[in-house]
């Protein structure tokens, strides 16, 4: 018998895959609840827009997996993607994962971000510019979306290039087609790759317990500035320590990080 705690996962998009491996080295056993259609709680394409925040709504999926499987322990997933923080051209792809403790009311979530995503979009006129962006994303074994400027949705289903050149052929003549990435996990194995990377901090977390309850989930909460210039000795704004918290008991703790920092984060030396 598994001494493993049986965990619910909320998905229509075989997420499981992602989970199952790094949880179970938590403690987890990871099951899908499917017969839910989570493509009702939004959708990348926007037929259905997102009601809150990304940790809102994999609370409520992780919620959802608990009351709907009767298990106490659900797992939410919610990702979100867009151009880079800084300048906005480079794709990026942000990811959270929510565990929930149904018993206890207790939730723990474990967040990641960068540019290991193929998420674009691309204008289309004719099909050779639509076969050249496909190969580019990664097409066939990362999905595509056709659709026009104006939002309709043509297909998500197109599995290899002379399905995709029959859809595209078939969209062209009612004027531009709009072609985008599918960012369905299932459909995107860069994501999936992101989504497991995110299981593994998670897993992570869940198997640090707090010194003081045992609760799962210690982990960093808030860094504590003001590590010192190593040329003028005046604080920065640079992290020296970061502060550990129990999401059940509120116990803390102080992680030492650094001293000091290079100049080239002090304000004085380097304003």
């Amino acid at each position: 018998m598994s001494n493993l705690y049986p965990t619910a996962l909320l998905t229509c998009h075989g997420k499981q895959v992602a989970l199952e491996e790094p949880l179970a080295q938590a403690g987890y056993a990871v099951f899908t609840v499917s017969d839910f259609n989570t493509d009702s709680l939004g959708t990348f394409t926007g037929e259905i827009a997102r009601e809150g925040t990304m940790l809102e709504a994999a609370r409520r999926k992780a919620q959802l997996a608990c009351s709907l499987s009767g298990a106490r322990f659900g797992i939410g997933s919610e990702g979100s993607f867009g151009g880079d923080p800084w300048f906005g051209i480079t794709g990026w792809g942000r990811e959270v994962l929510v565990w929930y403790d149904a018993e206890e009311q207790l939730e723990i979530s474990a967040f990641v971000q960068g540019p290991e995503t193929n998420y674009a979009n691309k204008c289309v006129s004719d099909l050779e510019e639509a076969l050249t962006f496909a190969a580019a994303i990664g097409f066939p074994q990362h999905g595509i979306v056709v659709g026009q400027p104006d939002g309709i949705i043509y297909d998500k289903s197109c599995s290899d290039m002379q399905a995709l050149s029959i859809c595209v052929s078939k969209a062209l003549e009612y004027g531009a087609v709009d072609l985008a990435t599918d960012m369905r996990a299932h459909r995107n194995p860069k994501r999936m790759q992101m989504i497991a990377r995110c299981a593994q901090d998670l897993a992570t977390r869940l198997a640090t317990h707090c010194p003081q309850c045992q609760a799962p989930g210690f982990g960093a909460h808030a860094p504590v500035l003001g590590a010192l210039c190593e040329e003028c000795h005046m604080p920065t704004q640079q992290a020296r320590a970061v502060v550990f918290k129990c999401v059940a008991c509120g116990f803390e703790s102080e992680k030492h990080l650094r001293s000091e920092v290079t100049a080239n984060y002090c304000d004085y030396c380097n304003p």
